[in-house]
């Protein structure tokens, strides 16, 4: 059995909150199912699947897998959450009190946790990007085209997990005391953040895959300037019960 403290987090938030989990794994279904829209509707001869829209910069084939991928992350964001509850549950027993007994700071604290939404959120990744590639290879699927949405969603996905944990355990003061009563404010600016890369690719779809590079990179910024200041914006008294 693996004494890595990240595996053990990640563990006991799956046995203490289920739910978020299955909710993560049926978003992560619906996102490859989305993404596999045109290898389906291909398998129709009667149909006429338009190979480009009106601006001819996008092709129907490329669309549905772009709008996929805000999905896959939803369903990354979906699937981590029981971490960030069990942060809340462990802050209100005592737990993080005793890391901090043991010279911990909150830093250290932080990626513990950080560690485990990630360990978390890559194992779905991997699933949604195999089941993706599969799928696409079966139905012979442009490769650069699986090859740029799986970058895509992993440059997405990782930083926004990054960002959600360090902002709903800076606001873990918002949280009521019962493990589960509220929805973490930083799971609803996480998803917020992401919305563009839903909206573009049905408003804008000619920049789409820019704006979803951008999304990334800013969001990869964000995430990688609050892991350096965790110590300084998770307060050490919010860590006590």
């Amino acid at each position: 059995m693996s004494s890595d403290p990240g595996v053990i987090i990640a563990k006991r938030s799956l046995s203490l909150s289920k739910t978020y989990a299955i909710v993560g794994a049926f978003l992560a279904f619906i996102s490859v199912l989305v993404a596999s829209i045109p290898s389906i509707m291909s398998a129709f001869p009667s149909k006429q699947i338009p190979t480009n829209n009106e601006t001819g910069s996008l092709t129907f084939q490329s669309t549905f897998p772009l709008v996929s991928i805000p999905l896959q992350v939803f369903a990354a964001i979906a699937f981590t959450t029981p971490v960030l509850l069990l942060y809340v549950y462990d802050k209100n027993n005592g737990v993080l009190e005793y890391f901090l007994s043991l010279g911990m700071d909150q830093g250290d604290i932080y990626r513990r946790y950080l560690k485990a939404s990630l360990l978390l959120a890559a194992g779905l990744l991997a699933f949604e990007v195999i089941i993706n590639f599969g799928i696409g290879l079966v139905e012979r699927a442009n490769f650069t085209l699986l090859s740029l949405n799986a970058g895509i969603v992993v440059l997405i996905a990782l930083p926004v997990v990054s960002f959600v944990a360090l902002l709903m355990m800076a606001f873990s003061s918002l949280q009521k005391q019962r493990v589960g009563s509220n929805q973490p404010l930083g799971i609803a600016i996480g998803i917020f953040t992401v919305m563009p890369a839903y909206i573009a690719p049905l408003i804008l779809p000619s920049i789409a895959v820019f704006v979803d590079l951008f999304l990334a990179i800013t969001i990869l910024i964000l995430s990688v300037v609050m892991y350096f200041l965790s110590s300084r914006l998770i307060s050490r008294e919010k860590l006590l019960p």
